[in-house]
């Protein structure tokens, strides 16, 4: 590889990296704008989602390390999703100290709230996408991520 194409790559690879954290931002952001009328944010959407994809619950511990959040600040969201009554903290059987979070039935509506302003957000962001630029993206994506969170 010559040294002109190397810089073109490390150009390239500044460029990707930059765009992926901004759109990553404006994804929060915009999501952010949108729940807010909602009394959601994106942090209460990824417990709330999290929590309905493991309908048995998680430890806490477990959906703060899902979140890849600490453990003090997933307290204050429970806490936040407990008031309202969308989610449930319960001890284990086998050791109390040990506390699992469930979804309570009155989150169902904020759960269809949020797959319908999140349907409607993707589409956006992809609008004029082909299916095979999808496609491609979503492989470059993974790989990406593989590279960094190696199994």
């Amino acid at each position: 590889m010559t040294a002109n194409t190397q810089a073109d790559l490390t150009d390239y690879q500044t460029e990707l990296g930059q765009t992926i954290g901004d759109i990553s931002r404006a994804w929060r952001y915009q999501m952010n704008q949108r729940l807010k009328p909602f009394g959601l944010n994106l942090s209460t959407r990824q417990v709330l989602l999290q929590l309905h994809r493991h309908p048995e619950g998680l430890m806490q511990r477990d959906l703060a390390r899902k979140l890849g959040i600490e453990s003090p600040t997933l307290v204050r969201l429970l806490d936040i999703l407990e008031d309202k009554e969308w989610i449930q903290r319960t001890a284990s059987s086998d050791d109390k100290r040990r506390k699992y979070a469930v979804l309570t039935p009155k989150a169902n509506e904020q759960l269809k709230i949020i797959e319908k302003l999140s349907k409607e957000l993707r589409a956006e962001m992809m609008q004029g996408l082909s299916i095979s630029e999808i496609e491609s993206s979503t492989q470059v994506m993974r790989r990406m991520k593989s590279n960094l969170l190696p199994d």
